[in-house]
């Protein structure tokens, strides 16, 4: 079979939530904006990737991403053997600076058709599962102390056991107060952190921590400006939760500073922030040997293809105690043929060669955006 690559298409979707996603600052999320990156070998393989755009983690636009590869990794990646994967990818990564969702997209696509020119899994290609089952961490997002506790009874009815409760949709008490009425209620059965998406000031985050103090959170994650590091390290001497580096941490050296500092416990990794799979496999492994623990995340509304990567990642890396948060579930219509399956609380990692899901071209069209300005 000829394994050259002929044909490198962009398709950019924007994918309707269930429901919105409320964050800090009011920011409301309703649909996921991503970028699909479809690669055909002459003998007619595809692999596909996913990375959504996030302006405000890694820079980019949908636009910009989308311009990015159809006229400069495309060529990168045209004409060459996908036995030449490695090296293409290294290309990718290091011939121009950023732009990491672009570059996930990308690289996600690469070892989706690798694995399945070679008739392999992406996770074997990581090295091999390390785990049997992974429990899922599921977002509490809204804006009443009453509605998050609903979805939390519901969620724990199908097995859910991990909650990371979005901090600035409420006031300050009535978060304080969610998290403290949560622990009540399920007191050990349950794990509990909070996101602030670096949405907090300094006296605020303190206010909060304080006032949570007593709920045994597993971590705390972005309470400050990604930029912040004096702040964070000065909540972190207050010992009330372990604190987890999200929009601080943009690239390896950042987590190695952080760490340097005593600012952080633990790190959430994505695909868009380093540039794919492998860039996360190499963060985790170095934080890991920082003695860091991890969470994998996808960006809110991703759909089962990115989060299939996440997912193979996550059966692979050296820890992931502080759990995994696929946000696929969330989407009114999925991309794939079979959804990524979560059952009784646990995330299921797709079979079959590389990413092991089959994406469903219709519904691709279907949310498929035609005109970005």
């Amino acid at each position: 079979m000829d394994h050259t690559i002929k044909r490198v298409e962009t398709i950019p979707v924007s994918l309707p939530l269930i429901k919105p996603v409320l964050m800090g600052d009011n920011q409301e999320i309703r649909s996921s904006d991503s970028l699909l990156v479809r690669l055909e070998t002459a003998s007619g393989v595809t692999g596909w990737g996913e990375a959504s755009a996030a302006p405000k983690m890694t820079g980019e636009t949908l636009l910009g991403m989308k311009q990015l590869v159809d006229t400069q990794f495309s060529q990168m990646l045209l004409g060459q053997n996908i036995v030449d994967w490695a090296m293409v990818n290294d290309q990718i990564q290091n011939g121009i600076p950023g732009n990491t969702g672009a570059k996930a997209a990308c690289n996600i696509a690469l070892y989706d058709l690798y694995g399945k020119c070679c008739n392999i899994s992406v996770s074997d290609l990581l090295g091999g599962r390390i785990r049997r089952q992974i429990p899922v961490m599921t977002l509490l997002a809204n804006p009443t102390i009453q509605e998050d506790l609903l979805d939390a009874a519901r969620y724990y009815q199908t097995g859910i056991r991990f909650f990371k409760l979005k901090i600035g949709v409420k006031s300050i008490e009535e978060e304080i107060a969610t998290l403290n009425e949560l622990r009540r209620l399920y007191g050990s059965a349950v794990f509990l952190s909070a996101d602030a998406n670096a949405g907090l000031c300094l006296a605020d985050a303190k206010l909060i921590l304080q006032g949570i103090a007593q709920s045994n959170l597993l971590f705390f994650e972005q309470a400050l400006a990604s930029d912040d590091l004096d702040g964070s390290v000065q909540l972190a001497q207050l010992q009330h939760a372990p604190l987890c580096a999200d929009e601080s941490a943009h690239d390896i050296a950042h987590i190695i500073r952080w760490h340097e500092h005593g600012a952080i416990s633990g790190v959430n990794l994505k695909t868009i922030k380093f540039g794919g799979i492998g860039g996360v496999s190499t963060a985790a492994k170095v934080a890991h040997a920082l003695g860091l623990e991890v969470n994998l995340a996808s960006k809110a509304g991703e759909s089962s293809l990115g989060t299939s990567a996440l997912i193979h990642l996550a059966y692979t890396v050296p820890s992931i105690n502080w759990g995994v948060t696929p946000s696929c579930q969330y989407l009114q219509e999925d991309i794939v043929e079979q959804k990524i399956v979560i059952e009784n609380g646990c995330v299921i990692c797709p079979t079959g060669p590389g990413l092991g899901v089959d994406i469903n071209e219709k519904m691709v069209n279907k949310y498929r955006i035609e005109h970005l300005s």
